[in-house]
């Protein structure tokens, strides 16, 4: 049987301490590198459709809803959730359309699936659907969106 003297005791406390410290390290580096981004908060950006970019703005809360205020100054609520690391996807059903006069006179739906490439930067693309006022569809094409947080 082996006895331990106080010399060899602070021996392994200190290759304990050593090896603690770095093993504690080392789990940062590997929480930092699988780290995941969430598209909470206020984002702007511009949306592509078929006649060019438009300002916009999107604001997610951890409720699931998210906003979007159009270039017209009008704001929809609709849903988003998580579909995968740094993924999600949010919909919009009703975002109402004004004529050059103010006028109500259409409204779009559209679904985005959006990829998150950092914490600060998203885009996203799917369809989008236009409708007249009464509900008469005029059809649906893609669009996209490039946003930036703040």
């Amino acid at each position: 049987m082996q006895t331990f003297t106080p010399k060899r005791s602070a021996f392994f406390a200190r290759t304990g301490a050593i090896t603690a410290v770095v093993l504690l390290a080392l789990s940062g580096t590997v929480t930092a590198a699988h780290a995941t981004c969430t598209p909470l908060g206020t984002w702007t950006g511009y949306v592509t459709r078929t006649d060019g970019d438009h300002p916009t703005k999107l604001q997610f809360k951890a409720n699931g809803k998210v906003f979007v205020t159009n270039e017209q100054n009008t704001t929809t609520q609709g849903n988003w959730w998580s579909t995968g690391v740094n993924k999600f996807h949010y919909k919009f059903r009703g975002e109402k359309v004004y004529d050059e006069n103010g006028a109500y006179f259409a409204y779009v739906d559209f679904d985005q699936d959006a990829v998150q490439s950092g914490p600060d930067n998203f885009t996203s693309s799917g369809p989008s659907t236009f409708f007249l006022a009464d509900g008469t569809n005029l059809g649906t094409s893609d669009i996209t969106f490039t946003m930036v947080r703040g």
